[in-house]
């Protein structure tokens, strides 16, 4: 058989008869073709060279099973077109998959900070009033222990201190709430 003289056809029956050198002449025809029309449809060289590969294959593992086909040419480019759509459907679906379980990981990040935050909280108005009170003015508000001082008319010393004291007690304090 010639390249010029064999049909399609006859290649599909040679091949459904086990001949490898008829299977290797449809490929070698239709390879270079079918990767460009999978190509405009999933705009991904590797991924449409990888569709075209596995049709021919499943034509070489089926091909006892190939019926007499009138069109093979259509009956090519439908085949791809089919392994093509498979692909890109796989390819939403892990892509959906995908950021579901990230939005999932946000919302599971959201509840942990929250809870952490309403510990800190709970924490903290454990405090004494005034530890609490200079706490909360250094750390939630940003005043420099200076300025703590000046407003509550306490020493510098007593406010280094009180930080000191609360944070070592807010410390202890989520260490029992397992934070």
């Amino acid at each position: 058989m010639s390249d010029t003289t064999t049909t399609d056809e006859k290649l599909i029956e040679a091949i459904g008869r086990g001949d490898y050198v008829s299977y290797n002449k449809l490929f070698e025809r239709y390879y270079a073709r079918l990767c460009q029309y999978v190509y405009s449809l999933l705009m991904d060289k590797s991924d449409a060279e990888d569709v075209v590969q596995e049709l021919f294959l499943k034509i070489w593992k089926n091909r006892e099973k190939i019926e007499i086909i009138e069109n093979v040419s259509g009956y090519l480019y439908r085949m791809a077109k089919h392994l093509a759509l498979n692909q890109l459907r796989s390819k939403v679906y892990f892509n959906n998959l995908s950021e579901s379980k990230d939005q999932l990981s946000y919302e599971e990040n959201r509840v942990e900070i929250e809870e952490f935050r309403i510990a800190v909280y709970d924490c903290i108005d454990r405090l004494p009033d005034r530890s609490r009170e200079v706490l909360l003015l250094h750390r939630i508000k940003g005043l420099k222990q200076k300025e703590i001082s000046e407003k509550l008319q306490i020493s510098v010393k007593t406010i280094k201190n009180q930080i000191w004291s609360s944070l070592q007690k807010l410390k202890r304090c989520l260490e029992l709430k397992g934070i």
